[in-house]
């Protein structure tokens, strides 16, 4: 396992992130948290030193599940993410949102703390959020700033009322609007860690043709009719190359995004140790040039087909 560290922020991440989104038991459907520690625990048995959660996975009982972690396997081992939701962004709000957290999860200081999106400045201006991440940072609360679901131009602005050290923009093969993003990103030492790297089991290989879903993913975009099928069709060339190497389509879609230039450390979710052991033999190997340029080609032929849809989550498309 490779170790990087965020932008300039000091704040070192195993190259796999471990996502503890579905540990919430919410989007994804129900979970066990013995399945999710066991998650974690065969994660950082295998290298993975670094976990994402946030105060809205589970209403807390993700953030509730890692502190459990924490306190098993020792903070100072351990890289921990969270993030602040909508409704907190103003300052004695968000000041409050950052020690429940930090009480959830049963530390003193957040490795990264993330915006976890955009809101109109009419509701809190951008100056009061970074302002108050800036407040967060100096006292030691938090160790670097972070902004999920930022575009680029609301990154920009952000940048000039405080530190950006690391971002978290949906990306993957199957979802590509943020390349802009990731070359600013790379030309100025700011970390990218990605989310939805599997497009929320798409590039799995489990999914069938025409198959209904139930659960949150129903509602979003590439789960709808007039794309899903032809999101298989590029998961069929990732398995075909994936295959190659002995990897399966879900390692191979991990591999290609740590071979993309401006990744940092993609984020890979997992709910039992079954599947956390899985996503490490991502790990150790490299697609050819080749190889890699064939499943860029596949996976470019349709995202460049899309919509210019605003979210992963809905089926919104901008004006």
């Amino acid at each position: 396992m490779n170790y990087k560290t965020l932008g300039n922020s000091g704040v070192k991440v195993s190259e796999l992130i471990l996502g503890c989104w579905a540990m919430g038991g919410d989007y994804f459907g129900e979970t066990e948290d013995k399945s999710s520690l066991e998650a974690i625990r065969t994660s950082f048995e295998l290298g993975v030193n670094t976990l994402d959660t946030a105060e809205i996975y589970g209403k807390g009982r993700s953030e509730r599940v890692v502190g459990q972690a924490i306190q098993e396997l020792g903070r100072d081992r351990l890289c921990v993410i969270s993030k602040v939701f909508k409704p907190s962004m103003a300052h004695d709000k968000m000041m409050k949102a950052c020690e429940d957290s930090l009480s959830r999860l049963g530390t003193e200081y957040l490795d990264v703390y993330f915006l976890h999106y955009p809101i109109p400045n009419e509701e809190v201006s951008i100056e009061e959020r970074m302002s108050t991440m800036m407040e967060l940072k100096r006292s030691g609360k938090i160790r670097a700033i972070g902004l999920s679901n930022f575009s680029l131009e609301e990154m920009k602005e952000a940048m000039q009322y405080g530190d950006v050290d690391v971002i978290q923009p949906c990306y993957s093969l199957l979802w590509r609007y943020d390349e802009s993003l990731l070359k600013f990103s790379l030309e100025n030492s700011i970390g990218v860690i990605p989310y939805s790297t599997l497009a929320q089991g798409l590039l799995t290989g489990k999914y069938k043709k025409d198959a209904v879903f139930t659960d949150g993913r129903s509602r979003a975009a590439l789960f709808q009719p007039e794309n899903y099928n032809r999101c298989l069709e590029v998961t069929d060339v990732l398995a075909k190359v994936s295959a190659k190497y002995g990897r399966t389509p879900a390692q191979g879609a991990i591999r290609w995004l740590l071979q993309t230039p401006g990744i940092t450390a993609p984020i890979v979710g997992a709910k039992n140790g079954k599947q956390a052991q899985e996503n490490i033999l991502a790990s150790g190997w490299e697609f050819t040039p080749e190889d890699y340029a064939e499943i860029d080609r596949a996976s470019r032929a349709f995202t460049d087909s899309l919509p210019a849809y605003t979210l992963f989550f809905n089926t919104n498309i901008a004006p």
